[in-house]
């Protein structure tokens, strides 16, 4: 693999680019390199957006605010663990009252992204837009809501499998007491919440962080973790054996996150692991307004809306799920679609090689032979017609495999 090529991917997985310019602009740094420059990056700061129940897609509102840091070309690794763990520890505006309340949840994850998985599972669930969403919210010692334990177990710390609905019942009870004020704070009111201990998976529990801390405690968790964040980021599943590896290192280092992000991303797997799993409709749209140089956040919000993953919308509890089934033939047109009218066209169009110039806006290094040569085909079709041209370079290099895939 190129140097370019190897700088790309990286860029492809840790980051929402690469972007026009960026994987020259790192030339020398290598693979290893740019994996430094990504986990070396600070963390972006958001301005506070506009809380506007009918304009969240604007560019001011809480949408809005977002995708811009995601398009940042400063943003490292950081910004993707926001949104990682966005579809990890769900939650919807479809149910949460208020933007208030998501935006809060958004700092949540923003503040932990990167540091204590303990302390990130104890702010998130006790926040107000987590109660209401897996209904904690009103939940009472007297008459408990087992969603909110059920989901905190299953999908969010240990997976499925060591608990029983004994267990269930027991985190309920010690998760009741929460409630969201009217100004959309998360408040406990001991009065109804649990007075004594119950006891999950064998251990003694009374309040809400009893109950995370022994969640985090079990050996189920750190693996869980690993799990799900290599597949993340590495593409394919981790072996057994890897697993058990990143647990024991995330275990030692007290569910901090970093360590365990960088012993993924310092893998040879990760850099050797090129198209391996799709490029997320987040990531592929992000990317993909940064090649046509459209900048229009309420189009970028529609465009996820129809591919399935809009910012702040999971579908489910569960978030969004891995795999193939986003490579959807059916997207094609809706992907190249962007093309049309797209501002990069005249750039493209005055280019000496128009099928190099879209194909390095793209971040494409090592094209296949069977992408590269129906590239050379259509630019020697319309090769009259330079807008055309560029339009329909533009629009086939947006739906090619080098590009869907990260």
């Amino acid at each position: 693999m190129s140097e370019l090529a190897a700088v790309a991917h990286v860029l492809r997985r840790t980051t929402f680019g690469p972007f026009p310019g960026q994987v020259e602009a790192a030339a020398g740094l290598g693979a290893a390199g740019a994996i430094e420059t990504v986990l070396g990056a600070a963390a972006l700061i958001p301005g506070e957006p506009v809380f506007d129940e009918d304009d969240a897609a604007g560019t001011d509102g809480a949408v809005g605010k977002w995708l811009g840091l995601m398009r940042d070309p400063s943003a490292g690794l950081h910004e993707k663990l926001v949104w990682f763990w966005h579809g990890h520890f769900t939650s919807s505006h479809d149910k949460a009252d208020a933007w208030a309340l998501m935006w809060r949840q958004h700092l949540v994850l923003r503040t932990h992204a990167l540091g204590n998985f303990r302390e990130l599972a104890h702010a998130m669930t006790v926040d107000a837009a987590m109660l209401q969403w897996l209904d904690g919210d009103g939940s009472t010692a007297a008459a408990p809501n087992e969603n909110h334990g059920r989901e905190l177990m299953e999908l969010f710390t240990i997976g499925r499998g060591p608990y029983s609905q004994g267990d269930v019942r027991a985190a309920a009870l010690a998760l009741s007491g929460w409630t969201v004020t009217d100004d959309g704070r998360a408040s406990f009111d001991a009065a109804v919440g649990n007075p004594r201990d119950t006891v999950l998976l064998g251990r003694p529990v009374r309040t809400a962080h009893d109950v995370v801390d022994a969640l985090c405690d079990r050996p189920e968790c750190a693996r869980f973790i690993a799990a799900k964040l290599y597949l993340f980021l590495v593409g394919r599943p981790a072996s057994d054996q890897r697993v058990g590896e990143l647990a024991a290192a995330f275990a030692a280092a007290r569910l901090e996150i970093r360590p365990l992000v960088e012993a993924i991303v310092r893998d040879p797997e990760f850099t050797t692991a090129v198209y391996e799993r799709p490029r997320y409709p987040i990531e592929w749209t992000t990317a993909a307004f940064a090649v046509c140089e459209i900048n229009d956040v309420a189009r970028a919000f529609d465009t996820l809306t129809a591919l399935g993953q809009a910012p702040f919308y999971p579908p489910n509890v569960a978030g969004w799920p891995p795999g193939m089934r986003w490579l959807d033939p059916g997207a094609a047109v809706l992907r190249a679609e962007l093309a049309v009218d797209a501002p990069a066209l005249p750039t493209i169009a005055n280019a000496p090689d128009p099928v190099t110039a879209v194909l390095t806006r793209a971040g494409i290094y090592e094209p296949t032979t069977e992408t590269l040569t129906a590239a050379k085909d259509l630019a020697f079709a319309l090769r009259r017609y330079p807008r055309a041209q560029a339009a329909a370079l533009l629009g086939f290099v947006l739906t090619t495999p080098e590009f869907i895939l990260a």
